[in-house]
């Protein structure tokens, strides 16, 4: 008994042994990798609306600590029908992003560490919102009596601080580096909107798979909405902290979201292809995103 107790243990070992990998993509000055991501949003009684973008990596040099990198946003285009407002300010959002470039920091696993001219984006986007919001209003004149330019300025410069631009990472080719992954290995991370989220990893040879839920209590999601709110309404914040347990208990915004993401890696490491399939649920209605990331 104790024989086949013994046995039984080294070949739990010897299985997690096998099914641990590190995620550390082979990089050298001069390498570059162009991925093409398509995701569509799907969004009760609007349709669907689906952006694709291109982007080059490109490990611009080697430091003492990691690696400089650039991810040039190349290419974007927006699908979606004429009517839909929803699909026409994420069409904006996405366009702010087109011929930017961000240098990045990495650790020696190409893992970004910091956003290196998060200054300098931040003013070519502001630059770039306020013609684009100017027509935005132009085409669709009941968002000019719904949401003061300030407001939306505010909402989309909040998508392109150094935080945020490091979150949204998560969502691209370089979201595995530097992890030591383990079948059954939970983590929790942080989305670009700010959702705390908790998820496990499954390991099969060179295919990952990473489900994620929404993992925040009460008072976790009362900080946030205030903090958004102040951010991107400053002038409602006061009302909403009034108001913010009984919006709540009331079940009005109430969030839940889930996320499954499926990774295939190369041998060198880089991600070869991803897929995203995500569904969150508030004021009961339910969003579904699906994503595929493609190196080209």
């Amino acid at each position: 008994m104790k024989k086949l107790f013994f046995v039984s243990v080294l070949l739990t070992i010897a299985f997690a042994a096998q099914a641990q990998l590190k995620i550390a993509p082979k990089m050298e000055k001069g390498t570059v990798k162009t991925y093409v991501n398509t995701v569509t949003t799907s969004i009760p009684m609007q349709g669907d609306v689906t952006v694709t973008s291109e982007t080059n990596y490109s490990v611009v040099d080697a430091t003492a600590d990691g690696y400089l990198i650039d991810a040039e946003t190349i290419n974007v285009k927006v699908d979606a029908d004429a009517d839909n407002i929803t699909g026409k300010l994420l069409a904006a959002t996405e366009e702010l992003q087109k011929g930017t470039v961000i240098h990045l920091s990495t650790d020696k696993d190409g893992k970004p560490v910091r956003v290196l001219n998060a200054d300098e984006l931040k003013k070519i986007i502001e630059q770039n919102a306020n013609a684009l919001i100017d027509k935005l209003m132009a085409d669709i004149p009941q968002l000019a009596e719904s949401a003061p330019k300030d407001v939306l300025k505010n909402q989309m410069l909040s998508s392109f601080t150094e935080e945020t631009i490091l979150r949204g990472l998560e969502e691209s080719p370089l979201a595995l580096n530097g992890k030591s992954i383990i079948t059954g290995a939970q983590e929790e991370y942080v989305t670009k909107d700010g959702l705390k989220m908790k998820r496990m990893y499954f390991v099969n040879g060179q295919n990952i798979i990473a489900n994620s839920t929404l993992n925040m209590d009460k008072d976790e999601m009362k900080a946030l909405i205030i903090k958004q709110i102040e951010e991107r309404a400053p002038e409602q914040a006061e009302m909403v902290k009034e108001n913010i347990d009984q919006i709540l208990s009331s079940g009005m915004l109430k969030i839940d979201m889930k996320q499954k993401d499926t990774y295939d890696l190369q041998a060198d490491g880089w991600i070869k292809s991803m897929t995203t399939e995500a569904t969150t649920e508030t004021m009961g209605q339910k969003i579904e995103v699906k994503g595929t990331l493609t190196m080209k």
